[in-house]
């Protein structure tokens, strides 16, 4: 039942947020909204750092919990959801992609995982198997989610 909601909720929010790349942080405040709000299950939003193979990715470089918006510009690292074990990446794609995303990896991974693709739900054996390697450095707090879902708010009422 909770995987059937998670499929759903992550439907939902890919739908909701526009097709822009680089916005991990945002699409995982609104999954974990959605989560624990509508559905009332327990999951965390972690930032961290992302690696292909021995390529980074995204370089978790500072502590985000009560910082501003305009100092997120500024950060580098990455956000996911992690759901009883499993890492919910739903930016991933979009970002990977987008004209914007320059790293070397890009048309690897893109030959490895293939076009179209929404997001990726796995546990975190099956990301070290695809040589995905996330680094949790922080779980964010209730209150830093609901600053990152207030300033997401303009792009998704467009």
């Amino acid at each position: 039942m909770d995987s059937e909601i998670l499929m759903k909720s992550v439907q939902d929010v890919l739908l909701a947020v526009p097709h822009k790349p680089f916005l991990c942080l945002q699409m995982s405040a609104i999954l974990y909204a959605d989560l624990m709000d509508n559905y009332n299950l327990t999951c965390n939003v972690v930032v961290g750092s992302l690696s292909y193979k021995d390529q980074v990715i995204f370089e978790h470089d500072f502590d985000i919990s009560g910082i501003n918006s305009s100092s997120l510009k500024l950060w580098s690292g990455h956000a996911w959801v992690d759901f009883n074990g499993l890492i919910v990446d739903l930016s991933i794609f979009r970002t990977i992609y987008s004209e914007e995303f320059k790293k070397s990896c890009k048309d690897e991974l893109i030959h490895k995982f293939g076009v179209g693709r929404g997001g990726i739900i796995a546990s975190r054996e099956q990301m070290v198997e695809d040589n995905l390697f996330y680094t949790s450095v922080q779980t964010l707090n209730d209150d830093d989610i609901t600053g990152i879902i207030k300033g997401a708010y303009h792009l998704i009422s467009r």
